[in-house]
């Protein structure tokens, strides 16, 4: 399973900071997500900086980047500055 971790405010939404997902894809996690947090915070992952075992998922396959067994899987919500 992957572990799966989440930053900043999408954590205290979440309500936790890491937990395990099976997955082979950066999709299937996020199947999961929905399944157990429900489509609110699913969508909120998604607009995420996702980084798979310390590659940013855009830069490689986008949600078709592929998570391994014991890969880590972390969400950063995207910030704004002024």
């Amino acid at each position: 399973m992957a572990i799966v971790r989440y930053y900043g405010e999408l954590a205290a939404k979440m309500g936790v900071k890491e937990e395990e997902y099976p997955g082979n894809t950066v999709s299937q996690v996020l199947t999961k997500i929905k399944k157990a947090h429900g489509s609110d915070l699913y969508h909120e992952a998604k607009r995420c900086h996702i980084i798979v075992d310390h590659c940013n998922a855009g830069s490689e396959k986008g949600f078709r980047t592929p998570v391994e067994e014991n890969s880590v899987v972390e969400f950063i919500p995207v910030c704004g500055g002024g």
